[in-house]
């Protein structure tokens, strides 16, 4: 019975390190935009900039971890790590989208957005893989 919730973990942990690296990837080359370097954005870039690369790096570790062994991320350590970072990830991705709608309108769109949407739904799996550890971990944990 436990299998298919094993699986979808592990695949949601996978999933969720993979768009973390490609938003922290945008993130990045955004720096170098002459929107970055001109003092355009400040706050909303710095937050997202802040959490994104500490949660990536704990998201491609786990996803290693979990692909070795297949009990790594099933614990109540991970539940709220989970649902603590895709929460920062949604609020950080929201300020810096809702700064990108007021603000911007040159060639650095598409960075701004791949960079925040990959970082939405990321939060967004985060979430999902919290609640569903919650729901089905073995209640002795």
């Amino acid at each position: 019975m436990t299998f298919p919730f094993r699986f979808l973990n592990w695949l949601l942990w996978i999933i969720t390190a993979i768009l973390e690296v490609v938003a922290l990837v945008y993130l990045v080359k955004l720096l170098y935009s002459h929107c970055m370097l001109g003092g355009e954005y400040g706050v909303s870039v710095w937050f997202y900039l802040y959490f994104l690369p500490g949660i990536t790096t704990h998201s491609v570790v786990i996803a290693v971890f979990r692909s070795c062994w297949c009990t790594v991320g099933l614990d109540p350590i991970a539940v709220a790590t989970n649902i603590i970072s895709g929460l920062l990830l949604i609020v950080a991705t929201s300020i810096l989208l809702v700064a990108m709608w007021d603000h911007c309108g040159n060639e650095f769109n598409d960075i701004f957005y791949i960079s925040a949407i990959c970082g939405l739904v990321s939060g967004i799996l985060h979430v999902i893989n919290g609640v569903m550890c919650l729901v089905f971990m073995p209640s002795e944990e």
